[in-house]
C-alpha cells in the first residue's frame, strides 16, 4: 500500500546515507533501525544488506529478518549462506546486529531474493525454498534469473512483489 511504499522510500534514502559512513553492514542496519524506531514507529521491515567490493572474493552481509541468500559454488551443492538472522527493523529497541563475511569462490553464484518469490499460501516455505535451491546453479546470472522465474512462477503472475539478484564472481578478463 501507499503507507508501506512511503516508509520504504524513507528507509531506502536513509540506508544510502548510512552506507556512505560505514562499510560494516551491521552498523548500517543498527543506524537504520534507530531511524525506523524513531520516525517510523509501529512499522516493521526486513532488510538484507551486503557489501561487495568489485573484484573481491568476500561479501559482508547482515540480515534484519530477511531470508538469507543462496550460494551455488562451481563444484558443490547449492545451499543457504551460513549467517545469523537478526530481528526485523522496527520490532525491538536496541538490537545489536551482526555482520558475517562469506567467501565467494571463483565461478560461484550468490542469489538474493525477497519473500514474494518463495511465500505461497498453499505451499510450505521449506518446499518452495527447496524448489528454488534446485534451480540456483553456478551459471551466468541472467540465465539463473530466467530459470528461477520460470520455475517459481510457471507463467503465473506473482502473488506478491519480487526482487531477485544473482551475482557471479568471474576472473577478470572473462
Amino acid at each position: 500500500g501507499i503507507r508501506a511504499a512511503v516508509v520504504m522510500g524513507r528507509l531506502r534514502s536513509a540506508l544510502r546515507a548510512y552506507a556512505l559512513e560505514s562499510t560494516d553492514p551491521a552498523e548500517v542496519l543498527e543506524r537504520l533501525d534507530r531511524k525506523a524506531q524513531h520516525f517510523e514507529a509501529g512499522q516493521m521491515t526486513t532488510v538484507l544488506y551486503m557489501v561487495l567490493e568489485p573484484g573481491a572474493s568476500q561479501v559482508a552481509l547482515s540480515s534484519a529478518g530477511h531470508l538469507l541468500p543462496l550460494m551455488a559454488p562451481p563444484d558443490g551443492p547449492t545451499g543457504t549462506v551460513d549467517a545469523p538472522v537478526d530481528p526485523p527493523l522496527g520490532t525491538l529497541p536496541s538490537v545489536t546486529r551482526r555482520s558475517t563475511v562469506i567467501s565467494l569462490p571463483e565461478g560461484a553464484v550468490l542469489c538474493c531474493f525477497t519473500d514474494g518469490l518463495v511465500e505461497r499460501r498453499d505451499e510450505p516455505l521449506g518446499q518452495t525454498l527447496e524448489r528454488l535451491r534446485t534451480v540456483v546453479v553456478a551459471a551466468p546470472p541472467h540465465r539463473v534469473c530466467e530459470a528461477i522465474l520460470f520455475a517459481m512462477l510457471d507463467g503465473h503472475d506473482p502473488p506478491d512483489d519480487i526482487a531477485l539478484l544473482a551475482i557471479r564472481r568471474v576472473e577478470r578478463g572473462h
